[in-house]
């Protein structure tokens, strides 16, 4: 893969990871500054691990990159 394609595949994990973000300020906004409940939590808990997940695949492009 070619740097050319890295940078396209960064850019689509970047696009994603501000979805999921998105997403997880949706369901904080839910609870409206009360507590969160046992759904919208396990919700969060799942978004969280998809942007490790996002994030880690983003390093393996550039593995030199500090």
């Amino acid at each position: 893969m070619n740097n050319e394609d890295k940078a396209q595949l960064y850019h689509t994990l970047l696009l994603e990871h501000d979805k999921l973000d998105s997403k997880v300020a949706d369901i904080k906004a839910e609870a409206a500054g009360m507590s969160l409940n046992e759904e919208q939590n396990k919700r969060l808990d799942k978004l969280e691990q998809e942007k490790l997940l996002i994030v880690a695949e983003a390093q393996r492009l550039f593995p030199d990159y500090k």
